[in-house]
């Protein structure tokens, strides 16, 4: 069955790439005999179509998102944010390389916004960032109906449930979402560990970077809501 892609347009048969938007609503919440409070909430949720060329691009964005945030925090764990704020003392050649590394530290931030705003001329990009999944208009009409968005009320994470069981990746797909995600954590954990290894000059830092590209593209394989 030939569907269009919500992201780029493009005819898509692969429904294991799609986006599941998950909604909620008549949240209750009720004190307990333990002195505690039970949430009950109704959940809904909406696969949005898309292609394979949008699902790889969106995991590109959540990549740099990631990294954007991972290389700031490496940056400060090196000691090199001491150095460059003063408080540790050096050498004026130590402060110009602090200032080097604080560059690249900073890169990953403005490649993710150009990612996620499909600026860079790659044809692998989403030209619709993953958010635009909420305006498609099976979403927008439960909206109207008074569903939110989330699979649950903040701050409950429950994820989205698929509405259609025949997907590909398996009827069971939490323990491979827990096993991608945790896959992903220890990806970035490396990505630290590298930076901090190379700033001390250690030969075991190429071994963690290639240990954390590793990570990511098993993260990116296994987990199903990639």
């Amino acid at each position: 069955m030939k569907r269009q892609c919500w992201f780029c347009a493009s005819e898509t048969t692969a429904t294991r790439h799609d986006r599941v938007v998950g909604l909620h609503r008549d949240v209750q919440s009720n004190p307990t005999w333990y002195l505690g409070i039970r949430t009950k909430w109704q959940s809904n949720s909406v696969r949005v179509p898309r292609c394979e060329r949008c699902h790889h691009g969106h995991i590109i964005e959540q990549s740099m998102m990631a990294l954007s945030i991972a290389a700031p925090i490496a940056y400060a764990a090196s000691g090199q944010l001491d150095t460059l704020l003063g408080i540790l003392p050096s050498t004026s050649g130590g402060k110009v390389h602090a200032v080097i590394w604080a560059v690249v530290a900073c890169l990953p931030t403005p490649v993710w916004i150009a990612t996620r705003q499909a600026w860079l001329p790659w044809n692998r990009l989403a030209p619709r960032r993953l958010r635009h999944a909420r305006r498609h208009p099976a979403v927008q009409q439960l909206r109207e109906d008074g569903w939110h968005y989330r699979p649950g009320p903040f701050p409950y994470g429950q994820n989205a449930k698929d509405p259609v069981p025949e997907r590909l990746s398996g009827p069971s797909a939490r323990p491979r979402r827990i096993l991608g995600r945790i896959t992903g954590l220890l990806g970035l954990a490396s990505c630290v560990v590298t930076v901090v290894l190379y700033f001390r000059d250690s030969e075991l830092a190429a071994l963690f970077l290639v240990l954390a590209l590793g990570l990511f593209f098993l993260s990116s394989k296994i987990d199903p809501e990639m």
